[in-house]
């Protein structure tokens, strides 16, 4: 873990990537259950899955038909706003398949390019940066999450909570540089959080073990 004992809470947080490992646990013993069980047509999980896709299909079909509104009616405002929350159901219908495909198999790699689907429509939820993020992981493959994170703080180089993520999300990674970069970023714009002494203990407890290496 990255923050032990009363440091656990930091694993209550919406943004801790770790408190989002607990879901993949439970994903990983449903597909056990899957497929020990048998995978059939009334199996819950692949019922999941079934219902994700028809909600990204009928989504799909809703921004389609909201686009070709919009160049039929020359940019009209409302046909814009028609878009928009076209979008914004595709975006969902996205993550919630790359949800039910993690909860059935979490090595499933579809389930990272689903969450990379939702994260391209809505790259300023920082929700769905989270749960792709939780998927990668789980898969190493944190670069996804990564490259996300970076987009994202760029846009919205204030948010700190972005910063915290980043910085777990690296150190899950093993890009420790980077991480403890992210972490220092996320104690400079919220000094008063409440994670920020934890965050700094975890900081010096990372530039020990740094300076150990580098002397063993």
């Amino acid at each position: 873990m990255l923050f032990d004992g009363k440091k656990n809470k930091v694993l209550t947080k919406a943004v801790a990537i770790l408190a989002m490992v607990a879901f993949l646990g439970f994903g990983l013993v449903a597909g056990g259950l899957a497929v020990s069980g048998g995978c059939g047509a009334n199996d819950p999980a692949q019922m999941a899955i079934d219902d994700a896709r028809s909600a990204v299909s009928n989504a799909t079909a809703e921004q389609t038909a909201a686009l070709k509104a919009l160049k039929a009616s020359r940019g009209s405002g409302q046909a814009r706003k028609d878009i928009a929350a076209a979008r914004a159901d595709l975006a969902s219908a996205q993550g919630q398949l790359a949800s039910a495909l993690a909860s059935l198999n979490a090595t499933d790699p579809a389930a990272v390019t689903a969450a990379e689907a939702a994260v391209g429509l809505s790259p300023n939820d920082l929700t769905a940066i989270q749960s792709l993020a939780t998927i990668a992981i789980a898969q190493n493959n944190g670069a996804a999450a990564l490259s996300a994170l970076a987009k994202y703080t760029r846009r919205h180089p204030k948010d700190a909570q972005a910063f915290l993520l980043w910085g777990q999300v690296a150190e899950q990674a093993g890009q420790t540089t980077q991480a403890i970069l992210a972490y220092q970023r996320f104690v400079q714009l919220a000094p008063d959080d409440s994670l920020a002494p934890d965050v700094r203990t975890h900081l010096k407890d990372m530039a020990k073990a740094a300076a150990k290496a580098s002397t063993g």
